[in-house]
């Protein structure tokens, strides 16, 4: 049973083709009517890296204890025997009987830390590629790893003549906490990392050296879960940095200098989970949504303080109809009918060729495309209904593609026509069946599949 998809990226061509299933990356050539594994990457990390971890540092401190005491206990001795019992007595340190220390003090001294691995009936422990995305020139691929909270960064090289030196790895930095969103400077010279307590970091692309991750200082932070950042240039060609987070935050501030804040853009009252800077609005726009009932425009350029919010688009009316069980807010939440649901957007992203967005919902089977002109007028288009629930899409040129949670149908190619319609690609079960045949990520059962809808859960709960 193949994995689904949990990331895809089409490049800059839409000509090469990247999918992440559970902890492997495969990278393929598309024509027109098959796909070619090009080359393909597996997270060997072990799935209890961070358990481990953990353990050893209580081993060394441990360790450093029983140095210490070791080393207090010769002092000691040395103390004892050169000292005179007719001119010392009243200056000896008393030497405490190991029977009379306190149980909890002779276990920090004594016992020393154990593996705490997992036992039978706990929860799994997943390893697998939490983002995925390509430099500006798209000559570098970045991933983040759930597991040991890296950010994994590789050289691509499409005229490699072997498979091995398409993805050659430059070097996996490890993060204090897990990354939760990635891009690139507008140079392409620094990968920008946002974690998930909401610290940003800034490395090197190119640099191979590796920085502990204790050493590591950020270069913004925000008080909350950050859930997108972007970088983009502004109105007086200075390049900025866009944030946002679980807690209906978009700020923006000077890049490399992030501890001088721009703006802050309000409007949301929930989470933002996706939020784009189309081109064709030449960096003027920018579109926001998460778990409001809402998508947001902005100008976020405009001088005049609070006067960036363009619009607010309602979206209730596409997705009211199409809420079901799985939308039912928890039990906790409900109200004395049981029937309260929730929905949020999952991702927004650009369709260059037709100026237009493509929306989806998390746990909803349907493509939701919208107009946006070049001053931010946003108004909903068409509705492509699908046959299952989308987990993500990635667009480029003429192609659309989405990733379905149906592992019999995982994915499907559309074609962006000249009238701004979308079509299912005529191959589109031959490249299909051609990507399938090459996905090494194979589970034995459905309990085996990574969390795939992650969105709603940053949802914050409030209890009057």
């Amino acid at each position: 049973m193949k994995h689904p998809f949990q990331h895809v990226l089409l490049d800059a061509t839409g000509e090469y083709f990247f999918a992440a299933a559970i902890n492997s990356v495969f990278v393929f050539k598309l024509s027109d009517k098959s796909a070619t594994l090009l080359a393909s990457w597996t997270d060997e990390v072990d799935p209890y890296y961070t358990i481990r971890k953990h353990h050893k540092e209580l081993l060394e401190q441990y360790e450093q204890q029983q140095k210490e005491k070791a080393e207090q206990e010769a002092a000691e001795a040395a103390e004892a025997a050169a000292a005179s019992d007719e001119t010392n007595e009243n200056n000896k340190r008393p030497i405490i009987p190991e029977e009379q220390i306190p149980a909890s003090k002779k276990q920090i001294m004594h016992k020393k830390p154990k593996l705490p691995l997992p036992g039978p009936g706990a929860p799994p422990t997943y390893t697998y590629i939490r983002d995925m995305c390509l430099s500006r020139d798209n000559k570098h691929l970045i991933v983040t790893t759930d597991n040991d909270k890296a950010v994994v960064i590789f050289k691509i090289d499409y005229n490699s003549s072997s498979s091995e030196n398409v993805l050659t790895l430059i070097k996996r930095q490890p993060i204090a906490k897990r990354p939760s969103a990635v891009c690139t400077s507008m140079d392409d010279s620094h990968v920008i990392i946002a974690d998930k307590f909401g610290d940003v970091f800034s490395i090197p692309l190119e640099d191979p050296t590796v920085i502990e991750d204790s050493k590591l200082d950020p270069i913004l932070g925000h008080v909350s879960m950050l859930t997108c950042v972007q970088n983009a240039v502004d109105e007086n060609g200075n390049e900025v940095i866009f944030t946002a987070d679980r807690d209906e935050h978009i700020r923006i501030s000077y890049y490399p200098k992030s501890f001088v804040i721009k703006k802050i853009l309000f409007g949301h009252r929930e989470f933002i989970s996706s939020f784009v800077l189309p081109k064709w609005c030449h960096g003027k726009v920018l579109v926001s949504g998460g778990g409001d009932h809402f998508i947001c425009t902005w100008l976020w350029q405009n001088e005049e303080e609070l006067s960036e919010l363009k619009s607010k688009v309602n979206i209730d009316n596409l997705v009211v109809d199409k809420l079901n069980d799985k939308h039912l807010v928890p039990e906790k939440f409900q109200n004395e009918s049981n029937d309260l649901v929730e929905y949020c957007v999952s991702k927004i992203i650009p369709l260059d060729k037709t100026q237009q967005l493509a929306v989806i919902f998390e746990r909803i089977p349907s493509l939701f495309i919208f107009d946006l002109s070049e001053n931010g007028e946003l108004s909903f288009n068409k509705e492509y209904p699908v046959e299952s629930d989308i987990i993500t899409l990635t667009a480029s040129h003429d192609r659309l593609v989405l990733s379905f949670d149906n592992m019999d149908k995982v994915l499907k190619f559309f074609t962006i026509n000249e009238d701004r319609s979308l079509t299912v690609t005529e191959t589109n079960d031959s490249l299909v069946a051609s990507i399938n045949d090459a996905n090494g990520a194979v589970i034995g059962d459905v309990d085996e599949l990574i969390p795939l809808f992650n969105t709603n859960y940053m949802r914050k709960r409030r209890e009057h």
